[in-house]
């Protein structure tokens, strides 16, 4: 899910999730760069295994200290919400599936 778009400043292909207030935003994971954004609520009716942290930086791994949620991303929405409802971005890591 994260890797399917080139950043345009830098030509990577890797990407990182992250919301921020009501956004749902893939940035360039060596860049920082946003590479493309949608509304978060379209995003929270997945069932996709997720861990929320507050973001660490673009290609930087956050520590388990900054855990927001963990769980199926529909599950924990709601705190992720939150918790970037003051502009703290919050990246989203999702478990790979098999």
């Amino acid at each position: 899910m994260n890797n399917m778009l080139a950043c345009t400043s830098c030509g990577l292909g890797k990407t990182e999730s992250v919301v921020h207030f009501g956004s749902y935003i893939l940035r360039c994971a060596a860049c920082g760069q946003d590479v493309v954004a949608t509304s978060f609520v379209a995003m929270i009716n997945s069932d996709d295994e997720c861990s929320a942290f507050i973001d660490a930086g673009p290609g930087k791994w956050p520590p388990s200290e900054a855990v927001v949620a963990q769980g199926p991303l529909r599950l924990i929405a709601t705190a992720i919400s939150a918790a970037a409802s003051d502009g703290t971005l919050i990246r989203i890591i999702f478990k790979p599936t098999d």
